[in-house]
């Protein structure tokens, strides 16, 4: 279920459309350069702008670090409609987590890694 507040409605020649609030969380793979996951996630970017998208923050953590997942889970995860994530998070406890918190948060979360 998505929700939307009046300010994020839009109108384009007659049509409403509605902003939809991301979040973006990347996680390198090993020996996977910072360089190229800047480059993965800004090929999203251009994927997600024909979609009425405002990503609201951009996350990256080194391989089997997760400082940044954590920081992510400290947002209010309420506010966004989507997480993109770059490919399944291996930790049991994470992926768990992250699934939780989509349910009692109501966000859905996608998988981008698939270019």
């Amino acid at each position: 279920m998505l929700k939307y507040l009046v300010s994020d409605i839009m109108t384009y020649k007659g049509r409403v459309f509605t902003m939809v609030d991301v979040a973006i969380y990347y996680q390198l793979n090993k020996n996977e350069k910072q360089e190229k996951a800047i480059e993965n996630i800004n090929k999203l970017i251009k994927q997600l702008e024909t979609h009425h998208v405002k990503i609201k923050e951009i996350f990256i953590d080194k391989y089997k670090s997760r400082d940044q997942l954590e920081e992510l889970t400290n947002l209010p995860l309420s506010e966004l409609d989507c997480i993109y994530i770059n490919k399944i998070i291996d930790d049991e406890f994470d992926s768990s987590l992250i699934r939780e918190l989509s349910k009692s948060e109501q966000f859905e979360v996608r998988i981008f890694n698939e270019f």
